[in-house]
């Protein structure tokens, strides 16, 4: 299914110089477009995922960007001497990333697998936001040892597995925990995202290269004070950001746990970076 995304302007949005408003909310279009970035004061931005500082470009309370290509837009506003946090999201035009995604399925399941995949980068295609309506996209079988692979077109995205059974929450049907992927993900049923797939699989991938695979989980989900990561993986920082891309909270991962009691109700993106510098998104509701 396709939905438009709306543009949603508020007043109190509007009138609050801390709020950077970029649109259209939709990341991706076929061909070149302008990105309206407005707020109430001079907006210091950047457009190759560098950090904006007072150096950086600026404009006073709105500029356009074309999209001709891939960027990454970050700003910040400063009005009154008072500096904004810094709004950070990534536009893309032409072709789309392609990302492959192969999963083990349990040799008992009669009907294949299933794939739930919920787009983070971008967030649409040609404008329209994919819902993914349960079961998902169907995978093929590869006719190796079970697994089966989906291609779809993303740079980082969240999904789950399941037996493609007719509804969710319903006696016999399966699905695994949501993991996030960038372009290619390998998933075991049993033993979760392996780097290790079989020869078989592997001779089907960009030039046979396997990345490493870490299986993150945060939790409780949805949660109302303390969210909790559960991996093998060290992470020394976290951006959260809500559903429009705005960066509402940053800092240190402390002992691996992260305080969102003061955070409204809804839908969010945690950021979460290792000592690499490597990203890991997953989405959590806060009740």
């Amino acid at each position: 299914m396709k939905k438009i995304f709306p543009l949603v302007l508020s007043l109190s949005s509007i009138l609050s110089f801390s709020q950077i408003n970029m649109s259209p909310q939709a990341t991706h279009y076929n061909d070149p477009y302008q990105v309206t970035v407005s707020a109430n004061g001079t907006i210091y931005y950047t457009t190759d995922g560098n950090t904006p500082t007072l150096s950086s470009n600026s404009a006073s309370n709105s500029l356009q960007i074309l999209i001709d290509s891939n960027k990454e837009i970050k700003a910040f506003v400063v009005n009154s001497g008072t500096a904004s946090s810094i709004v950070s999201r990534k536009y893309y035009t032409g072709a789309l990333p392609t990302a492959d995604i192969y999963f083990k399925m349990p040799s008992n399941w009669a009907n294949g697998s299933c794939t739930m995949v919920n787009m983070i980068n971008p967030n649409a295609v040609n404008g329209f936001a994919i819902d993914t309506i349960w079961p998902g996209f169907p995978m093929i079988n590869t006719r190796c040892k079970n697994w089966y692979q989906l291609t779809r077109n993303f740079e980082n995205a969240t999904l789950s597995f399941n037996n493609c059974s007719p509804f969710p929450n319903i006696f016999g049907s399966i699905s695994t925990n949501t993991v996030s992927m960038d372009s290619v993900i390998f998933y075991d049923f049993t033993s979760g995202p392996i780097s290790n797939p079989p020869s078989c699989v592997n001779l089907g991938t960009k030039e046979g290269k396997v990345p490493l695979v870490t299986l993150v989980k945060i939790y409780p989900n949805p949660v109302s004070e303390v969210l909790k990561i559960d991996s093998d993986k060290d992470f020394k920082e976290y951006e959260i950001l809500d559903e429009s891309g705005k960066m509402v909270s940053k800092n240190r991962v402390h002992l691996k746990e992260i305080a969102i009691r003061h955070l409204a109700s809804g839908n969010y993106f945690i950021k979460l970076k290792d000592p690499q510098n490597n990203t890991i998104v997953l989405k959590f509701i806060k009740k």
